[in-house]
């Protein structure tokens, strides 16, 4: 399958992103709900999945986005998204905003340059500013987009024996194979089956699959609600707006992977702008850096970082307790090239860090800036094409490369490694087109019929012995003064 992450960012690129998304939003400014205040969220990319703890206010972004678009003129049986939805006041929660608050949106237009913006805010009793919005349909799925009938009292379960069925909505094979990709099995049909009792109606969702035919009344809740949910995006108008509560809930990891790969898909074919919420890193794995967002709240108030996945984040909050220093780099390879630096000088200092490999350079960045925002001790260290940033406590390796590049690109690596294994690596790298730096080890490993964890280490402890402690010495002694 072609590299959808990649294809999307090319689609969303600035100069493409109108043409291709219409009238998105780029960004919205938040102020004065449920204690956010002068929060700004930037969305870079189509799908924008919001992690962080819970409380944070991941849903808050989600709903204020769902106001930001009036009905389309050409829309029937269909009621459009106001702030008054998802923020009633009542004596239980008097003040879920304050008397003066607002979101700016700014939506993307034919001129990059020139976007639209437009703020809803409050005045008196009531909210304005709804009548320039542009149109598009926007949907909510939230936990109650789909309740299994069994939870709850559908004619289809206390009527089961009076029901009378109806027409049938075919669901198309394309449709099929994706739910059955999802939940890793095989549907050999799907549909949808009218149902009537009395002046009540509805649908059922009809499975057959290993020759047993059933409906959604003995269906599981992920089973369930994510037939609704690819039902959904597949069937909604292109370039809507989708906000999803939690994708994740009753699936099972790997179909919570393929879930997050077929919303890139999903995404690339139909042009819709999808922003979730999600505790699972197993869909922040397979979405990149540009999708990810984290909410941090604490007595300061709501900040963003991008990059960072929720579980990075509970991880880093507890690594601060554990140890004197936190020391951040991109990816295990380069924290095991810093590993291997510090040991050669040392040894000792090991005990008292923890090196944490968290994602790209900006995430490797907002993970500095979050742990000083809750008075953590923390560094980072990044590739030396991107360089140092003393000032933010962020050094980089020696060298002008990524690490990849410069251990594999080291003559005296190629030499070695041409001897262990009798490769040669200028000419695997050519052969097998290796242009992504971080599938050198791996590609390079499998050229010498070796595990990439011992290619890579013997590699790494050819290049520092063949560089000399005097290139990563200053960088080790910057490690020792914060530790």
């Amino acid at each position: 399958m072609a590299d959808r992450a990649k294809q999307l960012k090319e689609k969303y690129a600035p100069e493409r992103r109108h043409t291709n998304f219409g009238a998105v939003i780029r960004s919205i400014e938040i102020d004065g709900f449920r204690g956010i205040s002068g929060l700004t969220i930037s969305f870079d990319f189509p799908i924008v999945a919001i992690s962080g703890l819970n409380g944070s206010g991941k849903s808050t972004v989600g709903q204020i986005s769902l106001s930001g678009y009036k009905k389309p003129s050409t829309a029937t049986e269909y009621i459009r998204f106001y702030v008054r939805d998802f923020f009633p006041a009542s004596v239980a929660d008097p003040n879920p905003f304050h008397q003066k608050s607002s979101v700016k949106f700014i939506y993307e237009t034919d001129d990059p340059e020139n976007p639209q913006e437009l703020t809803v805010k409050r005045t008196n009793t009531e909210w304005s500013g709804y009548k320039r919005q542009p149109e598009r349909k926007c949907f909510y799925v939230g936990f109650t987009i789909y309740i299994p009938k069994v939870e709850r009292k559908d004619v289809s379960i206390y009527r089961g024996s009076s029901i009378a069925l109806t027409k049938q909505r075919p669901i198309p094979d394309k449709v099929r194979e994706l739910v059955g990709r999802i939940l890793g099995q095989q549907y050999d049909e799907l549909h949808f089956q009218g149902i009537k009792h009395g002046t009540k109606s509805g649908e059922l969702g009809i499975a057959a699959r290993f020759g047993c035919q059933y409906s959604e009344n003995n269906m599981g809740f992920g089973e369930g609600r994510t037939l609704y949910l690819i039902d959904l995006l597949e069937n909604s108008p292109e370039r809507s707006l989708f906000v999803i509560e939690e994708p994740e809930t009753s699936l099972h990891e790997h179909a919570q992977y393929e879930l997050a790969k077929y919303l890139l898909d999903v995404t690339y074919r139909r042009h819709h702008q999808i922003i979730l919420s999600t505790h699972s890193d197993r869909i922040l794995s397979a979405l990149p850096s540009e999708s990810r967002l984290l909410l941090h709240r604490d007595h300061l108030g709501v900040a963003v970082y991008q990059g960072l996945s929720s579980t990075r984040a509970r991880a880093l909050l507890s690594l601060g307790h554990q140890r004197d220093l936190v020391v951040f780099v991109e990816d295990d390879f380069a924290k095991l090239l810093l590993s291997e630096m510090i040991r050669s000088i040392d040894n000792g200092l090991l005990r008292a860090i923890n090196i944490e490999g968290v994602g790209d350079t900006k995430a490797v960045r907002n993970a500095v800036i979050l742990m000083k925002r809750i008075g953590k001790n923390s560094i980072a260290v990044r590739d030396a094409d991107i360089g140092p940033d003393v000032a933010n406590s962020i050094f980089s390796f020696p060298g002008t490369m990524p690490p990849e590049k410069e251990v594999y690109q080291q003559q005296a690596v190629k030499d070695f490694l041409n001897t262990e294994f009798q490769i040669n690596i200028d000419n695997e790298i050519v052969l097998r087109e290796i242009q992504d730096h971080h599938k050198l080890t791996e590609e390079l490993a499998n050229a010498a019929n070796t595990l990439p964890d011992y290619f890579r280490t013997i590699a790494i402890k050819k290049y520092i012995e063949k560089i000399g402690v005097s290139q990563y010495q200053a960088l080790v002694q910057s490690i020792q003064q914060r530790a």
